[in-house]
């Protein structure tokens, strides 16, 4: 039997990054028969990193092709590695306008979505390159709706047109919507599985099966955004007026819902453990602002990036040191209402009442000896 051709694929870890592979896992048996995809999906960010190592490895000869999904590389060294070991094996499917400079000069190894009215996803670049391929024709009918439908749920939720485009269907817009809730409902470490178990059912039967679950999800998570919005701090940064909170979970639909509670707002931004959340309605290019102070990139409305400081900590510090200055007031508030007898007795007293004592003492020595 003829070795299967192995094929690598790099991919973002969040909804869309997960996207794409699960497309090509999903029509392979049928499409890509004599072919195998190995997917690796990796935060945000690290796409450089992780190709440098990875062009160390000594498996690397045992590829043929590699497939970069909702991310692109940075670095210039990256792009000739690409070159030097796959020559014209290797594909971008990518979306993200702060990267697409950077795709424009490797447009032969760039995938275009089709058309230029809908805001496109990863996940829908793969999707509208697979019906391109000539096999795409072998797949039934029935399978080809499952899936053109959990491109679109994807494509809605990463691009925010489930929010924005008064066009698309409600059916569409809470689909997106309880798609990527359920998403990260699971540790990212079973993320794949469950993407599996969605793509395989299709996601009417899929939402219909697990109602329950979707309902409380989507409750628990409207009362911890009404919770979080209570705690938002507004400041004016490089001249944008900023609304700013910290979350831990929800942090696109809780950056989503500030702007909608304040619309005077330029930008929220939502702070999680080492990472940060942009939105923005049209007022500010937070892509851009993301890249500049933040390591990060992304779309003009709706961006993300990078740390340098640890809020977690930082808080974690503030409440110890909160904590010890009590403590310490505490302390020498007690030492301060702290007396003697002595302290309560008029000097004139005290002194007769030492006298006295010291009268008693010598007497009693006397009668010791």
């Amino acid at each position: 039997m003829m070795a299967k051709q192995l094929i690598k694929v790099f991919s973002h870890n969040d909804l869309d990054g997960f996207g794409g592979p699960m497309l090509l896992k999903s029509v392979q048996p049928v499409m890509f028969p004599d072919a195998e995809f190995d997917v690796d999906n990796i935060g945000a960010g690290q796409i450089d990193a992780t190709l440098d190592n990875w062009f160390r490895s000594p498996s690397l000869g045992n590829y043929s092709d590699v497939y970069i999904m909702d991310m692109t590389p940075d670095s210039e060294n990256t792009f000739k590695q690409l070159n030097e070991h796959f020559a014209n094996h290797w594909l971008v499917f990518d979306h993200h306008e702060s990267e697409e400079a950077q795709r424009s000069r490797y447009a032969g190894n760039t995938v275009e979505p089709h058309g230029e009215m809908v805001h496109a996803s990863a996940t829908s670049i793969v999707w509208d390159w697979l019906q391109d391929q000539s096999a795409f024709a072998s797949l039934t009918g029935q399978q080809r709706h499952k899936l053109a439908q959990l491109a679109e749920l994807i494509r809605a939720y990463d691009t925010w047109d489930w929010q924005n485009d008064p066009e698309l269907s409600a059916a569409v817009k809470d689909g997106a919507d309880q798609l990527n809730e359920l998403f990260w409902f699971y540790p990212k470490k079973r993320a794949g599985e469950f993407m599996e178990h969605v793509f395989e059912t299709g996601w009417d039967d899929y939402c219909q099966q697990n109602e329950l679950l979707v309902n409380t999800l989507m409750e628990r998570r409207a009362a911890y955004i009404n919770h979080h919005l209570k705690d938002v701090l507004t400041a004016t940064i490089d001249g944008h007026q900023l609304g700013i909170v910290y979350a831990s979970d929800y942090q696109s639909q809780l950056a989503h819902d500030l702007l909608n509670d304040q619309p005077d707002l330029d930008a929220a931004l939502v702070i999680g453990a080492m990472r940060i959340s942009l939105r923005s309605n049209d007022k500010m290019d937070v892509a851009k602002f993301a890249e500049q102070y933040y390591q990060g990139g992304g779309h003009a409305n709706a961006a993300g990036g990078r740390l340098t400081i640890n809020p977690v900590k930082i808080g974690e510090q503030a409440v110890i040191d909160q904590l010890a200055s009590a403590v310490k007031a505490a302390q020498e508030e007690k030492k301060e209402n702290e007396h003697t007898l002595g302290d309560d007795l008029d000097p004139l007293v005290a002194g007769k009442l030492a006298a006295l004592l010291k009268q008693n003492r010598d007497e009693e020595n006397d009668n010791g000896n």
